[in-house]
């Protein structure tokens, strides 16, 4: 697509602008548990609970409980918060990219997420002021791959979908994204999103 129809950037969070290691929490759930981290991934982050809990059907407490009951286990809601939230690490150059980028066009996120979660990052990650708007999923009750996610961010921009270059690290997505008419790229490395940049011209 020419350079010149992109008007709007869009990114998504995890693994884009923050990394993420899930196993983390996986590991020290594990310990608590004495199953295999690959075990909890499963049956936490591959399972009814995280959709619930990301698409707002489940409360912060509401999933602390249910993942208790999952395991049979007992963990004050305070520690499992901690652990579940401390597995965030600065994405290097992104938060300075972000700030020359917003300097030019506007910004959208568009997340799958949860209230825990996102009330970590906006603490700890200034960058997100710079967005016009949040798009996440545990506020919109729907979660990408689902089409209604990516309407959502559309509207919101209020330009042709094909204007809105979208990024996300997860090909599916990528891919559902393009579905919805969205330019979509998937993310790699900061350094390969300049050069997407670039080759749009927006760099």
């Amino acid at each position: 697509m020419a350079s010149h129809y992109i008007t709007v950037l869009a990114l998504d969070l995890g693994n884009v602008l923050v990394k993420v290691d899930h196993m983390r929490f996986c590991r020290r759930l594990a310990d608590l548990t004495g199953l295999p981290p690959a075990t909890i991934h499963a049956q936490v982050f591959e399972s009814d609970l995280e959709f619930g809990y990301d698409t707002g059907r489940l409360t912060s407490q509401e999933f602390h409980r249910r993942v208790m009951d999952r395991f049979g286990v007992t963990l004050p809601f305070s520690q499992f918060s901690c652990w579940w939230n401390d597995i965030f690490e600065p994405m290097e150059g992104m938060a300075e990219l972000v700030g020359r980028l917003a300097a030019r066009y506007p910004l959208y996120l568009l997340s799958n997420t949860n209230a825990l979660h996102f009330a970590y990052i906006r603490k700890n990650y200034a960058f997100l002021d710079l967005f016009q708007s949040l798009v996440l999923s545990f506020e919109v009750g729907s979660r990408k791959p689902e089409a209604a996610i990516y309407q959502i961010l559309i509207a919101r921009t209020g330009r042709p979908a094909s204007q809105c270059l979208y990024v996300d690290d997860k090909l599916p997505f990528v891919v559902a994204a393009r579905e919805q008419g969205l330019t979509s790229w998937q993310f790699t490395s900061p350094a390969e999103f300049i050069r997407c940049l670039k080759q749009h011209g927006l760099y």
